[in-house]
Order: C-alpha cells, then structure tokens, then sequence
C-alpha cells in the first residue's frame, strides 16, 4: 500500500490535470468558435475547387463525353 504522502501527491497531480486540461479545453473552444466562419469560407473554396477540377477532368477525358 501506498503512503499517504503518495497518494496525496498522486491526487494533486490529478487535480492540477484535470484544471489545466479543462481550461485548454475551454480556450480551444472559444477559439473555434470565433474562427469558424473564417474555416467555414476555406472548406467551401476547396470543395468548389475540387468539384470544378473534377468537371473540368471528366470534360476534358476522352471517355467522359458530355
């Protein structure tokens, strides 16, 4: 069994991890939600780059005759 001054520092331990874990949590989360649209704006851009470069190919691919 282990000492009580042990069990003591292994329960501080938890205690300050499980603060600083919360609080990295609540920061990220504050910060996506101010960056979302900005993120939101990019994922669009991609996705219509893809699909335009995808229907450009298909155009442009001598199997894919429109």
């Amino acid at each position: 069994m282990e000492s009580p001054k042990g069990l003591i520092t292994r329960i501080l331990e938890l205690a300050f991890m499980l603060a600083l874990s919360a609080y990295l949590i609540r920061t990220a989360a504050y910060w996506i939600q101010e960056v979302w649209p900005i993120l939101l704006i990019i994922a669009l851009i991609v996705v219509a780059i893809i699909l335009g470069f995808r229907i450009w190919r298909h155009k442009h691919d001598d199997l894919g005759k429109w």
